[in-house]
């Protein structure tokens, strides 16, 4: 009998003890924005900036001709597209620019750890914001248009 009640003593003492106890504090989310883009377009800047200071003067206003005259427009993709009216040396050139314009997106990517797309989807947006009215552009959608 005095068996039987020190194990219920026992065992009551446990049950007693067998409470839960909180050990950590409620985790709560925080909120954090990040511009990822701002570095990406500081490179960019860079990179072009210093690229214009090395390019010959032609290149540029060949380049700027050939937009103007409506021959070529900017795509999504910061890159040149042969538009209506394109001869056979705005073709070369086309074709010249968009592959420097593609080393140089590429180098910017990698920089940053960042994908060639999101270099390119941000330069075309910055060029998008600069380009002069009448210049044909693609949206984001791929619809091209004309500045206003």
């Amino acid at each position: 009998m005095k068996a039987e009640l020190v194990l219920a003593a026992a065992a009551a003492l446990c049950m007693a003890g067998c409470i839960q106890v909180k050990t950590e504090s409620e985790i709560k989310p925080i909120h954090i924005t990040m511009d990822v883009n701002l570095k990406v377009d500081k490179d960019l800047d860079k990179a072009f900036a210093d690229e214009s200071q090395q390019k010959p003067k032609g290149d540029f206003k060949a380049v700027k001709e050939m937009v103007d005259r409506k021959a070529a427009g900017i795509t999504n993709r910061a890159t040149l597209e042969e538009r209506t009216g394109a001869t056979d040396d705005d073709r070369i050139l086309i074709a010249e620019e968009n592959a420097k314009r593609m080393k140089r997106f590429r180098d910017v990517a990698k920089e940053n750890g960042t994908t060639l797309e999101v270099v390119q989807k941000r330069y075309a947006a910055k060029m998008r914001e600069k380009i002069p009215a009448g210049t044909w552009y693609q949206d984001d959608d791929g619809k091209w248009q004309q500045k206003k």
